[in-house]
């Protein structure tokens, strides 16, 4: 009978131990959101919270979305780390829902950090972060946060509390839209030493981002963005955090999350690196790190 209620003990802590209640409900359409569920992986072993369900896909008929939602919470998942906006926001509206939304630009515009039990890992690196390398290793004292007003202006004021935390000089500069651009950062452009340019429209806009960076050139100012292909269209510098950086933070905000019950926050990833075009950057001779380039064009 000892050794039977010994096995029984035994059976339950490995059904235990094996039962997930995380999982990763991912959008599809980008290599960056495959690579943070890849990582998740791994990060949520090392934060000792068990190797997370899926990742299951967003799926293109919103029913069968909400069906996929209610499979997994079905199975025992308590808590999503959701990948990308479509993710976090349906997984966010189902009324049991808890988690972590990760590469949500910005999450204040669709109301996601304000929901219960949820918080994000954003795709930008710590503000904080940003501007002092910046000023340390680039010598740009002076910056200006460039951005859509509709869009953006919850991030672009979180870079200001930044800029004011580290007593760095920083001017916002939001449009209305790209009609707006010519006079806005043509007189702004003058009075400062770079340019950041938030993940935005504007950013998106091959046309807009041409005119963006001709005009700071033209003025011998960097721009400096939060993407990768800004500076395949000739931005000089992008500074993200990589996959792996995302999912370490996630994990443990998972492992917060967990603990609190309720955490409305927005986690940053202290770490980021940078992408480069060569022939901008040496055109205005701004030194950088080479040590953080993982991107050269």
């Amino acid at each position: 009978m000892k050794r039977l209620l010994t096995f029984g003990f035994v059976l339950a802590a490995a059904v235990a131990l094996h039962a997930q209640d995380v999982a990763i409900y991912q959008q599809q359409g980008g290599s960056i959101f495959d690579g943070v569920s890849a990582a998740l992986k791994t990060a949520c072993g090392a934060e000792g919270l068990g190797v997370p369900v899926g990742p299951v896909l967003v799926s293109s008929n919103q029913a069968q979305s909400t069906e996929d939602l209610k499979a997994l919470e079905a199975k025992g998942v308590k808590y999503f780390f959701a990948v990308g906006t479509a993710a976090s926001t349906l997984a966010a509206q189902r009324p049991t829902s808890s988690g972590i939304y990760i590469f949500v630009p910005n999450p204040a515009s669709s109301g996601i950090n304000q929901r219960p039990k949820w918080a994000g890992v954003s795709p930008y690196p710590d503000p904080r972060g940003v501007l002092t390398y910046a000023r340390s290793s680039m010598n740009l004292g002076r910056l200006a946060v460039l951005y859509t007003k509709k869009h953006n202006q919850e991030v672009a004021r979180a870079f200001e509390e930044a800029a004011n935390a580290e007593k760095i000089p920083l001017k916002l500069l939001g449009v209305n839209g790209p009609e707006d651009l010519g006079p806005v950062l043509g007189r702004a452009v003058k009075d400062v030493d770079a340019v950041l340019l938030l993940l935005d429209p504007l950013a998106f806009s091959p046309d807009t981002l041409r005119f963006i960076v001709s005009t700071c050139t033209d003025a011998k100012k960097p721009v400096i963005g939060f993407i990768d292909s800004v500076t395949s269209q000739g931005a000089p510098f992008a500074f993200y955090p990589q996959a792996d950086d995302i999912a370490r933070t996630a994990a443990s905000a998972m492992k917060l999350l967990k603990t609190k019950g309720d955490e409305r926050k927005i986690y940053y990833p202290a770490r980021f690196v940078m992408s480069v075009n060569e022939a901008s950057a040496k055109a205005l001779g701004v030194p950088y790190d080479a040590s953080k380039v993982v991107n050269k064009y």
